[in-house]
């Protein structure tokens, strides 16, 4: 199975504060390609809440690109990709309201929720977080820093594919009922009810 696992670190509450986005490729059921970008947030803000969970600071970013300036290389991971997140409800959100905030056109893709998937598929784990799940599965990886994050999310999807004899989604979602959802050119932006709030992140990923 092909997709991509992404991760967003934000230097702020605010959903256009990106500081850091991982990447981890997977073609064949295999980790091909694992990659972190330094971001400069906008605003340039940094709350120190966020900077304890990710260590990322303003002086760290403060000479690299804004998100859309990477953008021309960030698309074609995603463009008609199967993208998966470990609770999409904040990684998609926030690369949505960034590219309206750059005036970016959104790629067409499929994505799929880990956060969700997981909870059907290992109903009797302690907890979903991704660090609850990884140490119940046996993968290492630093929390919260994006590359490392997105590639524990790759992770996780791989056991789940393997422990169940999965193919593709459509076998996902016969399977534990979880569908993928689809981001497109004109799709309307679902508000979050506390969209100034992405604290909710930390208690899942």
């Amino acid at each position: 199975m092909n997709f991509v696992a992404i991760d967003f670190e934000t230097a702020t509450s605010c959903w256009t504060s990106i500081c850091s986005m991982g990447i981890c490729v997977v073609e064949d059921n295999k980790i091909i390609e694992r990659r972190e970008l330094l971001v400069k947030p906008a605003p340039f803000e940094f709350n120190k809440y966020n900077v304890r969970i990710h260590g990322i600071t303003a002086d760290m970013v403060h000479d690299m690109p804004t998100f859309d300036i990477y953008w021309s290389s960030i698309k074609p991971y995603l463009q008609n990709k199967l993208v998966i997140a470990h609770n999409t409800s904040f990684d998609i959100n926030v690369l949505r309201t960034t590219l309206d905030y750059y005036g970016i056109t959104y790629p067409s893709f499929d994505y799929l929720c880990t956060v969700k998937l997981s909870q059907k598929a290992y109903p009797d784990f302690p907890s979903h977080k991704l660090n609850v799940l990884c140490d119940m599965l046996g993968v290492e990886f630093s929390h919260h820093h994006a590359a490392e994050d997105a590639y524990a999310c790759a992770k996780v999807m791989l056991h789940i594919l393997k422990d169940f004899n999965l193919n593709d989604t459509q076998e996902i979602e016969s399977r534990f009922g979880v569908s993928t959802s689809c981001i497109y050119p004109g799709a309307q932006l679902r508000e979050p009810k506390h969209k100034e709030k992405v604290y909710p992140k930390t208690l899942l990923a």
